[in-house]
């Protein structure tokens, strides 16, 4: 017995082993793709900047001697990541999914491909926030001081504004997780809809890098949306969870 456990768990880490390997490789791929097409990206990453920053009279401007070197390994590696994500879902899936139930995999399995639309929605929202956000913190540049711009610091702060979307885009993933084990239901999503809309406000602000309510509300208002379309998608699941037990008590009887 206890053979058979030490040989399930050897064939276990072998076939982990081989999927790190496995995702190591599409993620070389994908930083490799990225490093050749790297002045289109940056360009693309920083356009939204460009303008708001000219008509402030501003720059971005090279402080360092690395800095150049820097913005592109960060670009290729987050970027190379984003490109491979597809295919590390797909690793984590095939190794996980053999322990799961027939029921666990067919409710989990959707959820992959929309988390990644989800998260490429958040993406597009921030990139076509940026402009805004960006437009109106350089209103606040005090007179008589040349606007420079390090680099560096604003390409790291460009990915992480729009990583953040991204993330923040994930809500109804995570309460859809939340009804199918039971945690919550539509009933509480109702009810408790207040505290989820000064919740999402809250979420907005930090993301934001303003705190002008305009760019606020607009950032707030797609998380509301997906959150209203989230009661219904629970909704639905517990639609199918009643039919699925009325089926189950109609064969019992």
């Amino acid at each position: 017995m206890k053979e058979e456990r030490r040989a399930d768990l050897v064939t276990h880490l072998a076939e982990l082993r081989a999927r790190i390997i496995r995702t190591l490789i599409y993620l070389a791929v994908g930083m490799t793709a990225v490093w050749v097409f790297l002045d289109r990206l940056y360009r693309f990453l920083v356009s939204p900047i460009r303008g708001p920053l000219e008509e402030a009279g501003g720059e971005l401007m090279v402080y360092e001697l690395l800095e150049p070197l820097m913005v592109r390994l960060s670009i290729t590696l987050v970027g190379g990541l984003i490109l491979a994500l597809p295919m590390v879902f797909y690793e984590a899936w095939a190794f996980v999914a053999p322990g799961l139930t027939r029921s666990e995999r067919r409710a989990a399995r959707p959820l992959v491909p929309v988390s990644g639309l989800l998260f490429l929605m958040g993406v597009a929202m921030g990139y076509l926030m940026t402009g805004t956000a960006v437009k109106a913190l350089l209103g606040f540049n005090l007179p008589d001081t040349e606007l420079r711009l390090s680099l560096n610091r604003t390409v790291l702060l460009l990915v992480k504004f729009y990583l953040a979307f991204g993330l923040a885009f994930q809500l109804p993933i995570v309460i859809v997780l939340l009804a199918k084990v039971g945690i919550v239901d539509s009933r509480l999503l109702i009810r408790r809809w207040r505290e989820a809309v000064v919740a999402i406000f809250v979420a907005a602000a930090i993301i934001t890098p303003t705190w002008d309510p305009i760019t606020l509300t607009i950032c707030a208002i797609p998380m509301v949306a997906l959150y209203i379309g989230t009661i219904g998608a629970v909704k639905l699941i517990e639609r199918r969870k009643r039919k699925a037990a009325e089926a189950e008590e109609t064969l019992a009887g």
